[in-house]
């Protein structure tokens, strides 16, 4: 059987789920009105939520935002463009709006009907996560790709590259596969780091990906904490606007590596 080449899918914000899948429903927020007995109650259950915006409605109608300050609120805010997003934009481009405006929340549109609203905590649920994850897989496959073409798969070349303790636990786990009937090279079972640490070691992979040092290398390839940290539920993947900032920043710099892993054609 002939096997195809496997063709490098680029990669871009719109891989992962949609900014639907986080959205809280428009049933389940606090909303502003014009009743001033109801008022006092919903600022403190906002509190208690650490609700910082809240839609204003006027009947059935949400007609703008009033932000939250302890217990008052400011002026309302108009309903413009920019506080509205679609319901099918890719999280990973959610990511970005909110890394460039941190405050800021959004009320989603589906078929032009508010159906609800997302704000930073949300990239906290499991779709986000799962879209930074398939971001960082997809780079870490087409990274793994290019190193074993640039090395060939020769093993002796991965000596050089790796730590004598590092390739004993490899040779180990390449050693229980084979019982298996598995004939895969010990390529195979490197981890992001040990791809990290081979890149960063090995000059013409650096070239490759525009680093210009082992230190530039350290510096930039300094994401596998992010994906193990999307895999890991108990944790908060954010809890500060410096975590958007950050998480917003790999990305880019994932893409970026992946189109020059492409233009290379080392994969």
């Amino acid at each position: 059987m002939i096997m195809a080449k496997k063709q490098y899918r680029r990669l871009e914000r719109t891989i992962g789920y949609s900014v639907l899948e986080i959205t809280t429903p428009t049933d389940d927020l606090y909303f502003w009105t014009d009743d001033t007995i109801q008022q006092n109650q919903t600022l403190q259950q906002a509190k208690e939520a650490d609700v910082t915006y809240l839609p204003v409605k006027q009947g059935e109608q949400i007609i703008g935002l009033v932000k939250r300050v302890e217990l008052t609120v400011g002026e309302t805010i108009p309903l413009t463009a920019d506080w509205l997003i679609a319901a099918d934009t890719p999280i990973l481009h959610l990511i970005e709006l909110f890394a460039e405006k941190p405050d800021r929340i959004f009320l989603v549109l589906q078929s032009s009907k508010i159906i609800g609203l997302v704000a930073p905590a949300d990239l906290n649920k499991v779709p986000a996560r799962a879209s930074i994850y398939l971001l960082t897989a997809q780079f870490e496959d087409a990274l793994a790709r290019m190193v074993r073409a640039e090395l060939n798969e020769n093993e002796a070349e991965l000596e050089m590259l790796l730590s004598e303790s590092r390739i004993q636990t490899l040779r180990a786990e390449h050693a229980q596969t084979q019982k298996g009937d598995l004939t895969l090279s010990l390529f195979y079972h490197l981890y992001l780091a040990d791809l990290f640490t081979i890149v960063a070691k090995h000059q013409g992979l650096r070239e490759r990906l525009g680093l210009r040092s082992r230190n530039h290398a350290d510096s930039e390839l300094d994401f596998a904490d992010l994906r193990n940290r999307v895999s890991h539920l108990t944790g908060l993947l954010l809890s500060s606007r410096d975590d958007l900032r950050t998480i917003n920043d790999v990305c880019n710099r994932i893409i970026q590596f992946s189109d020059m892993i492409s233009r290379s054609g080392a994969e």
